[in-house]
């Protein structure tokens, strides 16, 4: 692999992998507004407007429904591109076509393309492209030209102005759920983080969300009566207000869900995975397929109740409460800010019966609202192993340990290297015991390169 010199071209004489190469050539700070990545795409001929496109924005939740969703139109034989971040180990991870991963060489070949764009991009607009920028454009770039039918495409923050949300005209959006996070970019209540992601809205699209804060669901809804007063009839769709559901958990192994909504009854759903707070994620994406079943995107006869079931049963989605490795259990999972916390809480609190001792690894970064978030664990776990996240972002990293306050001091230790504080953590564990790992998902992502390589502790 070769590298991108300071313009974004090509140095054939250095091998680098791809992260080093765009690393190196783009900034990975956050420049909002669209007027960058509008240039960067017209100069690439603007592929975006190609494939149906389901944008889906929101807090938390949004790569689940993403991963649902993507899982059960390719269960209907449609082609589709998925576009998520941030990765857990490899960019790879964030584009995927039919369910897999773009190719190395696929990956450079792109690089080098985006980046001639990117250098004309900047003597047109003055300003250089951003890696999400530049990513974005790879993503679209190679969906068109693989022709992908159905593109599901995650926002990275926010929404108005991400720059994913170039789109002119999706097929459907989706806000999942709105909670405090990023506040620095996004405001700092529910409201005003609530009208960034409603920025994804569109005329003429038609909405699903399961926003249940009201003052961010009245946000919402004021945007999206606003941007429809010329398209009247399009759907507004409150997944609380439409959905029931029961389920029966499997443990980590998933769930079995009783779903009715305005159209039919879901009986018996087997979802691959596992906390409850997926049974909303799973309501989202049935209304999802039931809309789309609606429209002209797709032929209608496609989207079957059969492959929406093939698809919730088979689908992955990694760092959500996944089980890597047995006796002792350990789970990977990247619950980031505090509502993410206070669903892995909920799954834990029904949980933790089944083990002798739960012993957490955790580590976040300084712009979440660490203690807050530890707080959402504290009396649930009989042991801490704070560790350090490898970011820059990590701050004072041990600051995490005053957020459990419930539990001794003689069971809270530091341990910088995230590796050697799981295998710590494995190693004062029983064989009924869990080890749970959290936090961020430099964390997290981190750690599972280790079970990925069968490179067990």
């Amino acid at each position: 692999m070769t590298t991108n010199d300071t313009n974004g071209k090509v140095d054939a004489a250095t091998e680098m992998t791809f992260a080093e190469a765009i690393e190196s050539s783009y900034s990975g700070g956050i420049k909002p507004g669209l007027t960058v990545i509008t240039e960067l795409l017209r100069q690439l001929g603007d592929p975006q407007k190609d494939p149906a496109v389901i944008h889906v924005a929101g807090t938390n939740g949004k790569g689940s429904v993403c991963a649902m969703l993507e899982r059960c139109l390719r269960e209907a034989g449609i082609r589709t591109g998925l576009y998520t971040s941030p990765h857990m180990m490899d960019y790879n991870e964030r584009f995927r076509i039919d369910g897999e991963m773009i190719r190395d060489a696929t990956l450079m070949e792109l690089l080098d393309e985006v980046g001639e764009a990117a250098k004309r991009t900047e003597e047109a607009v003055g300003v250089r492209p951003t890696i999400f920028e530049v990513l974005t454009a790879m993503g679209f770039l190679w969906f068109s030209r693989e022709k992908v039918e159905a593109l599901v495409l995650e926002t990275g923050m926010g929404g108005r102005y991400d720059a994913t949300n170039v789109v002119p005209a999706p097929v459907l959006t989706m806000i999942t759920n709105i909670s405090m996070d990023h506040e620095a970019f996004l405001g700092d209540t529910l409201a005003k983080i609530a009208g960034e992601k409603a920025g994804i809205i569109k005329a003429g699209t038609p909405l699903i969300t399961a926003c249940d804060a009201p003052e961010a669901f009245e946000v919402i809804r004021r945007e999206f009566e606003e941007v429809q007063k010329g398209s009247p009839n399009t759907r507004f769709i409150r997944m609380q207000d439409e959905c029931r559901w029961d389920a029966e958990s499997l443990g980590l192994a998933g769930q079995t869900v009783n779903l009715k909504t305005p159209v039919r009854d879901y009986e018996d759903v087997f979802l691959r995975l596992s906390g409850q707070y997926q049974c909303a994620n799973l309501a989202c994406v049935a209304l999802a397929w039931e809309l789309l079943a609606e429209t002209e995107a797709f032929a209608p006869e496609r989207l079957t109740v059969e492959a929406l079931r093939r698809g919730f049963a088979s689908v992955g989605w990694p760092c959500r409460l996944e089980l890597v490795q047995e006796k002792p259990a350990v789970v990977l999972d990247g619950s980031h800010n505090p509502d993410g916390l206070r669903k892995l809480a909920a799954w834990l609190s029904g949980y933790r019966r089944e083990y002798d001792k739960i012993l957490l690894v955790m580590g976040m970064v300084e712009d979440k609202d660490r203690l807050s978030a530890a707080g959402q664990l504290d009396g649930l776990v009989s042991r801490v192993i704070i560790t350090k996240p490898l970011t820059a972002r990590a701050g004072n990293w041990k600051e995490l340990a005053r957020g459990f306050r419930s539990i001794p001091e003689t069971n809270v230790e530091f341990i910088e290297d995230c590796h050697q504080a799981v295998k710590t953590a494995i190693g004062l564990a029983g064989e009924n015991d869990l080890v749970l790992c959290t936090g961020s998902f430099y964390l997290v992502g981190e750690l599972r390169k280790n079970w990925m390589k069968k490179a067990m502790f």
